[in-house]
């Protein structure tokens, strides 16, 4: 099996920030010698990924929406990824958290024991919908917490040619796509959330930011909503549109969690690259 580095590399980027605005840049880059068009994958490299097809529903989430608000939903505003909705096949979906740094101020333990407790919380308001385990290994996860600040990102206006960085940042979620070990095509997620908010402010971001790292890759219009691209100032809920829309996307093909067609006698060329944003 050709090596993953020598195949394909991915990610994208949400970014949420204390001006409460949100960025998104993205690339795929696969070394298969393939010409990218602006919005889809060439034929050619559609016969060497697996058939885009519906994974079975999470127990969960096979349960009859409640009447009332089944029509509830933001599934216009979620984008599907180049190999379709990042959506989770195999359950529990393993999540790493960083653990405490023992070695830091009392004051910083203080920050970070807050910073974990949050974490831990919202992924508890997820368990709810999406059956999730906590592992202690970072090898062995599917969604990666790290306590850390989104690097500085730079930007030039396509229009004015104007640069400009974005700061105040608090979370950025990002995928990769990878083979494993028994050749089927994958993603992992990586959150990088930052320790500087107050207990509300960074379980509502780390609410935020699982709810794209388990698939919501697109924001709400609706205030109530875990997915609205904004701080309320009050503890977020999981609503009823957040997991009618979730419901939607994993009613969707993907190419994702399925495995890979053979590679036969197919020379791997250098890389070429596809950057898109909103």
């Amino acid at each position: 099996m050709a090596r993953l580095d020598d195949i394909f590399r991915a990610w994208r980027r949400h970014l949420w920030g204390w001006r409460f605005w949100f960025g998104l840049l993205g690339g795929l880059a696969i070394a298969l010698g393939i010409q990218w068009s602006s919005y889809g994958l060439s034929s050619d490299l559609l016969t060497r990924l697996p058939q885009a097809q519906i994974h079975p529903l999470p127990e969960v989430l096979q349960g009859t929406p409640d009447p009332t608000t089944a029509t509830e939903d933001y599934f216009g505003a979620v984008t599907p990824s180049p190999l379709g909705h990042l959506i989770w096949s195999e359950f529990p979906v393993k999540v790493y958290v960083a653990p405490l740094d023992p070695t830091v101020s009392p004051a910083a333990q203080q920050r970070q024991q807050q910073w974990q407790r949050a974490t831990l919380a919202a992924i508890a308001q997820w368990q709810a919908y999406i059956p999730l385990l906590t592992v202690e290994t970072i090898e062995t996860a599917d969604i990666i917490i790290q306590r850390q600040a989104p690097l500085i990102q730079r930007e030039t206006d396509p229009e004015t040619g104007e640069i400009r960085y974005s700061l105040g940042r608090n979370a950025e979620t990002r995928y990769e796509f990878y083979i494993d070990d028994r050749n089927i095509l994958r993603h992992r997620m990586t959150i990088l959330l930052n320790d500087h908010q107050g207990a509300i402010a960074t379980q509502n971001t780390a609410c935020h930011e699982l709810g794209h790292a388990l698939g919501i890759w697109g924001h709400s219009p609706n205030a109530v909503d875990a997915l609205f691209p904004r701080q309320m100032g009050t503890q977020a809920r999981i609503s009823a549109a957040d997991i009618n829309t979730l419901r939607k996307i994993y009613q969707q093909p993907t190419r994702l969690g399925w495995p890979m067609p053979p590679f036969a006698n197919k020379k791997l060329a250098d890389p070429h690259s596809l950057k898109e944003g909103q």
